[in-house]
């Protein structure tokens, strides 16, 4: 059944992911999704925001096959998520893992939200009152940080709420 196309699906999931660099390194980093965005910290911690991504402006997400030459060990735990001419490469733990990021990050890449500078990258700041919504100053500073950064768009301050207190 089609979700009424002012409301975004309730998905959560975050946890520790591998994600390759440009110089072919992996980093262990913490993942979450913030409304139609995927964010990164460093660590569980969440003090500072790395980047953030607006999935419905993305390209494919999608599993690797078990042969990829970045899954050596054959465990089928690898993912990609196109940005343009890029494809980030991400690890989890195991392939369940993997399968399930794979399924959750496509329901809100086709959610009918999300807002974005045109290239798939999401800005630091939320309107108020709207979880995952950027404010359209905060989409021009979006524009204007893409350069070298790529398109995961790098922040001094969070776009997202900070870690949920009991």
């Amino acid at each position: 059944m089609a979700q009424a196309a002012d409301k975004a699906p309730e998905v959560m999931i975050h946890g520790y992911l591998h994600k390759k660099t440009r110089d072919g390194r992996w980093q262990k980093r913490w993942f979450e999704t913030n409304g139609v965005f995927l964010t990164y910290y460093k660590n569980k911690k969440m003090e500072k925001l790395l980047a953030a991504l607006n999935l419905p402006q993305v390209g494919e997400i999608r599993m690797l096959p078990e042969d990829h030459p970045d899954d050596p060990e054959g465990t089928g735990s690898y993912f990609a998520i196109a940005l343009n001419d890029r494809e980030y490469l991400l690890k989890a733990a195991k392939r369940e893992d993997a399968e399930l990021w794979v399924t959750k990050l496509n329901l809100l890449k086709n959610s009918s939200l999300g807002t974005d500078d045109g290239n798939g990258v999401a800005a630091a700041k939320q309107a108020p009152g709207t979880p995952g919504k950027p404010t359209e100053e905060a989409l021009k500073e979006a524009s204007a940080a893409r350069g070298e950064a790529g398109l995961w768009v790098k922040f001094a301050s969070s776009c997202c709420p900070g870690p949920k207190t009991a």
